[in-house]
């Protein structure tokens, strides 16, 4: 899981410096472009993503029932979809 994460979260990395450096002004001619763009969200669906496929791992460990761990996930799922709505919104 954890390799699994490291490398889709290698480009969500790269889009966060790319969006700090632009916040700071750091890399120049970049920063009036990137600030439009809509990058803090992708970090946050990213770590959703992660968190979610973990916790139904951790609940199939824990409890050892597989459909059992899908079917409390749906809560989870919904409780993160309100969550991805409003960092979408915020981001924008």
């Amino acid at each position: 899981m954890f390799a699994i994460a490291t490398a889709s979260g290698a480009g969500v990395i790269r889009k966060m410096v790319e969006v700090h450096e632009a916040r700071h002004e750091l890399k120049r001619g970049s920063a009036g472009f990137l600030r439009t763009m809509a990058g803090w969200s992708m970090i946050g669906f990213w770590g959703m993503a992660v968190w979610f496929a973990a916790t139904i791992i951790g609940d199939w460990g824990a409890s050892g029932d597989p459909g059992g761990a899908v079917a409390r996930s749906w809560l989870r799922l919904e409780i993160l979809l309100h969550i991805a709505s409003a960092l979408s919104e915020a981001d924008s």
